[in-house]
């Protein structure tokens, strides 16, 4: 999938989400506020990242920073998303008087991907609506970009309800196989919820 297509999928997405919903869990795509933040922890498990610069691909209203921010996260935070609307919201409801490590940009990734650094790159929820060949683009420089390490989630083909069905639900074991080529250093998770698997890519 080129990345134009990928933007146009984004759009017609998101669009009436936002429209309706805002900067909610709801404007973001989430079906419950629950099925956000447990992605979150999922993540959060790669390791002891309370004090990391990290990188939020796909940061929509920076939800993450949110969350992060409850358990008293002292780091430099980045949000990128392509949408200008997303970041509009980021940007409004974290302002530097309050989030002054904060910093958002109106981007696509792959096209911006190597000015960054963080030691940590994290993506949550945005590959739904992309392919594997994206996929495996997007990653391969997530982990060029990370210091320490990457963590991000997909849709597992495991699932036992595939829904909606315009998704893409990934293969976890092929997601792995193809991370392993970045390096072996790779771990998975599937014990959290019945429809969704974590990645985490380490470069120690």
């Amino acid at each position: 999938m080129n990345i134009e297509k990928h933007h146009h999928r984004l759009k017609d997405y998101y669009d009436p989400l936002l429209s309706k919903h805002g900067g909610s869990y709801r404007g973001m795509g989430w079906v419950s506020d629950h099925l956000q933040t447990i992605r979150f922890e999922a993540m959060y498990a790669i390791a002891d990242i309370s004090s990391a610069s990290v990188l939020d691909i796909g940061c929509g209203a920076a939800g993450f920073l949110d969350w992060l921010t409850q358990r008293d996260y002292t780091g430099c935070y980045t949000g990128i998303d392509f949408q200008e609307k997303m970041i509009e919201l980021a940007r409004a409801q974290h302002p530097g008087s309050k989030f002054p490590k904060a910093m958002f940009e109106c981007n696509d990734f792959l096209n911006v991907a190597r000015k960054f650094g963080a030691q940590y790159v994290f993506a949550s929820g945005i590959f739904p609506l992309a392919d594997m060949s994206l996929l495996k683009r997007t990653v391969t420089e997530m982990f060029y970009v990370a210091e320490q390490g990457v963590a991000f989630n997909c849709l597992s083909s495991l699932a036992p309800r595939k829904h909606p069905k315009n998704f893409m639900f990934a293969d976890p074991l092929e997601v792995e196989a193809f991370c392993k080529t970045l390096t072996a250093n790779v771990k998975m998770r599937h014990d959290y919820l019945p429809q969704d698997f974590t990645v985490y890519i380490y470069h120690n």
